[in-house]
């Protein structure tokens, strides 16, 4: 059985194009915790989508927008297609039903989905970085 690597360790991971898993995600993790848990009161965690998604139909609009920067990501570095079902699926979940007034306001800081969405490419990026180290180590 593999051990669990830190998070230190995935990020310093390298990728085929020769750049870490740390630089490719660096964008897309900030964005994502911007929207979804940059602020925090009484041990709750909750970011721009919460806030923003007070203002009907604009808010969420907007912060369901900024959510697609995980999937562009996910294209740019050619992640599988279920990386992108995935992240879709997580945005349109999330635009639906946190654009219920109030009530979706209250799941937006729970679900997180742009959270998620980072961790679907972060789990991606990872398996990559793993077989292309393996795929050196076997060229040795």
């Amino acid at each position: 059985m593999a051990k669990k690597l830190t998070d230190d360790e995935i990020r310093a991971l390298r990728l085929p194009n020769g750049r870490t898993i740390g630089q490719e995600l660096a964008a897309l993790d900030k964005v994502s915790r911007l929207l979804d848990s940059r602020f925090g009161l009484m041990g709750v965690n909750f970011g721009l989508d919460s806030l923003l998604g007070l203002v009907p139909i604009a808010g969420d609009v907007t912060t369901g927008a900024a959510g697609l920067h995980a999937l562009v990501t996910a294209w740019r570095l050619k992640l599988p297609a279920s990386a992108s079902v995935r992240i879709v699926w997580n945005l349109l979940f999330d635009t639906v039903l946190g654009s219920v007034p109030l009530l979706g306001d209250v799941f937006d800081i729970f679900f997180q989905s742009n959270r998620k969405n980072y961790r679907v490419v972060e789990k991606h990026l990872v398996r990559r970085a793993e077989a292309h180290a393996k795929s050196i180590r076997t060229q040795s």
